[in-house]
C-alpha cells in the first residue's frame, strides 16, 4: 500500500509546468503505461514455534490517462494489475503463495490554490479470482495529501491515508516536510509515505538514499487449512536509488538495499484468532518504468 506512489511522483512535472500551455493535448503524452517490480530475499521468521523463512515479491503493470479540468487541475483514472508472492515455508494456516488483484483508482491533482499542491486519490483493489465476492475480497483505500510552500527552500505536508476491507481498517495522518537548499539537493520526510535524500546530477539523472515502507493486506482462498485467512505483511527498508527521466515522457528507476523486516500476522475468516510473528532482515531490489505515449 505505502509503496504504491509511482503515479503520484510522476504527476509532479505536469502540475509544476501547468502554466506552460502546451500547444496540444497530445504534446504532454497524456496516456502512460508502465510497471513496477520488487523482490526481497529470504527472511527469517521468529516469535512462533514453526519459525522458517519468508520470501516476498511484487510485480504490476498499469495504464493511466491525464484528463485536464483546468490549466492547473487534472484527473488521472488508472487501471492496474498486480501479482505478488508471499511464501512462508512453515506456514501452518495456508499453502497458497501467489496472489493477484486488479486495482481501479482515480486521482485528482491541483495547484489552483496559491502555494498549495493537493493530491486526492481513491482506489479499490479486488482479487482477480473472486470478482463475484467483493465484500470479502475487496479493499478500499484513499489518500489526501497537501503540500504548502513556505518559501523556495521549505515545504510542509499534511493529509491522511487509510484503508478499509478484509476484516480491518486503519487511518494514518500524513505529515512531513521537504527542504531543498539548492537545485542539487532535496531532503524529504513524509510519514507514512516516503523518505529520501536526493542529489540531482542534472535535470535527467538523480541519485537518492531512500526509506521504503511496504505493506500488503490480502485474503486467501477457501481451499486452505484455515480457509479464507486474512494476512497482513508490513516491513521497511533502506536503499540506494538511481533515477532517470525525460521530462513528461519517460521515468525509469532502479534500486537495491536492505529490508530491516517487520511484522506479519494471519487471522481467520472473521478477522480473529491472530497468529503474530516477526520477519527478519533481507536484501532487496527493484525497478519501475513509466512511459508516456
Amino acid at each position: 500500500m505505502f509503496a504504491r506512489k509511482t503515479l503520484i511522483l510522476f504527476l509532479v512535472p505536469f502540475v509544476l509546468c501547468a502554466d506552460e500551455a502546451p500547444p496540444t493535448y497530445w504534446s504532454i503524452h497524456p496516456v502512460h503505461i508502465g510497471g513496477n517490480a520488487i523482490r526481497l530475499g529470504s527472511a527469517e521468521v521468529s516469535d512462533v514455534p514453526e519459525k522458517g523463512n519468508l520470501i516476498f515479491g511484487k510485480y504490476n503493470a498499469f495504464v493511466d490517462v491525464l484528463v485536464p479540468v483546468t490549466p492547473k487541475s487534472y484527473f488521472f483514472p488508472r487501471v492496474e494489475w498486480t501479482t505478488f508472492t508471499l511464501d512462508w515455508d512453515k506456514n501452518p494456516k495456508f499453502k497458497e503463495t501467489q496472489f493477484n488483484f486488479a486495482q481501479f483508482s482515480l486521482t485528482f491533482f491541483t495547484t489552483d490554490l496559491e502555494k498549495w499542491r493537493w493530491i486526492m486519490r481513491a482506489e479499490y483493489n479486488l482479487d482477480t479470482k473472486h470478482f463475484n465476492n467483493p465484500s470479502q475480497y475487496g479493499l478500499f483505500s484513499a489518500l489526501l495529501w497537501g503540500e504548502n510552500e513556505i518559501n523556495e527552500q521549505w515545504h510542509y505536508h499534511i493529509g491522511a491515508l487509510g484503508y478499509t476491507g478484509m476484516e480491518g481498517g486503519q487511518l494514518w495522518p500524513v505529515i512531513g516536510f521537504d527542504y531543498s537548499p539548492n537545485k542539487k539537493w532535496t531532503l524529504l520526510a513524509v510519514f507514512p509515505i516516503e523518505y529520501y535524500i536526493q542529489y540531482n546530477i542534472n535535470h535527467r539523472w538523480h541519485l537518492a538514499l531512500k526509506v521504503r515502507p511496504l505493506k500488503e493486506r490480502f485474503r486467501t482462498d477457501e481451499h486452505q487449512p484455515q480457509p479464507k485467512s486474512v494476512f497482513s505483511y508490513t516491513t521497511i527498508g533502506t536503499e540506494f536509488d538511481i533515477h532517470y527521466e525525460i521530462f513528461r515522457r519517460l521515468d525509469i528507476e532502479v534500486y537495491g538495499g536492505w529490508n530491516f523486516g517487520g511484522d506479519f500476522y494471519i487471522k481467520n475468516e472473521a478477522g480473529h484468532n491472530a497468529l503474530y510473528t516477526h520477519i527478519g532482515g533481507a536484501p532487496y531490489g527493484g525497478a519501475s518504468l513509466n512511459w508516456g505515449l
